[in-house]
């Protein structure tokens, strides 16, 4: 009786839609039905060509969903993994290296993400940490990035300090880096930024003249802002007409 084994590998788990190897069938039970033998154990399927391609894809599009959950776990993991060591606004270098490689190791697991649910999910999670790492970049001043304690150092006495020299137990160290390294700092960088063909879904989503009724029922104070908003807007402190308003 023949198996669904081959060199080790089960013919009918590999996980590649399409039809049966006839390795992997058994023998007939009965009218229309035969059983095959995998390493899952004995299953069984309709005769017909139709239906062994579909039971068959059945199960490989389950291995693939499974395979794009793992893969989003472990890549929101990861981002985690990077906003923890950040979360206290600290500069240190170690911390900030031990963040930027958890992010590249997200930026390569997020791309195995295949199912459309979650990749919905995970850019759910992608516009938080996206803001969280956009925030500590923009918090820092220059010396924050040469790793000074005080913030308000002068940029040139913060870089003059980031490679003093220090004592470590009984050993002097002659010279020491503590500024942020270039590498991790990119790798924040690209954490923070919105990736080029990001489809918003807020895109075409304003009112339209058919929300007006409601909108003054229900939420007056909304509906004067939008009028008023429809007819003027505001630039270096003035109020300036929009469209035909302009003329008067």
């Amino acid at each position: 009786m023949a198996t669904g084994w081959d060199g080790g590998i089960c013919l009918f788990c590999r996980g590649v839609p399409g039809f049966l190897d006839p390795a992997v069938l058994c023998r007939t039970i009965g009218k229309g039905v035969i059983a095959y033998h995998c390493c899952r154990g004995t299953r069984w399927a309709a005769v017909d060509a139709g239906g062994l391609f579909l039971t068959k894809s059945h199960e490989a599009g389950e291995a693939e969903e499974k395979r794009s959950l793992f893969y989003l776990e472990s890549c929101t993991r990861a981002y985690e993994e990077a906003r923890n060591l950040l979360a206290d606004g600290n500069n240190d270098r170690a911390n900030w290296i031990a963040a930027a490689r958890a992010l590249k190791h997200a930026q390569q697991l997020s791309a195995r993400v295949r199912a459309d649910a979650h990749r919905r999910v995970l850019e759910l999670h992608q516009l938080k940490y996206r803001g969280f790492f956009a925030g500590i970049l923009r918090a820092g001043s220059a010396a924050f990035f040469y790793g000074a304690p005080d913030p308000s150092t002068p940029i040139d006495e913060a870089a003059a300090a980031s490679s003093a020299p220090e004592r470590r137990g009984e050993l002097i160290v002659t010279s020491t880096n503590h500024e942020l390294s270039e590498e991790s700092l990119k790798a924040i960088w690209e954490a923070a930024q919105w990736p080029h063909d990001y489809d918003d879904p807020l895109n075409g989503g304003g009112f339209s003249k058919k929300d007006e009724a409601p909108l003054m029922l229900f939420a007056p104070a909304l509906h004067e802002y939008l009028e008023h908003r429809r007819r003027y807007h505001s630039a270096s402190g003035k109020l300036w007409p929009r469209g035909k308003d302009a003329s008067h």
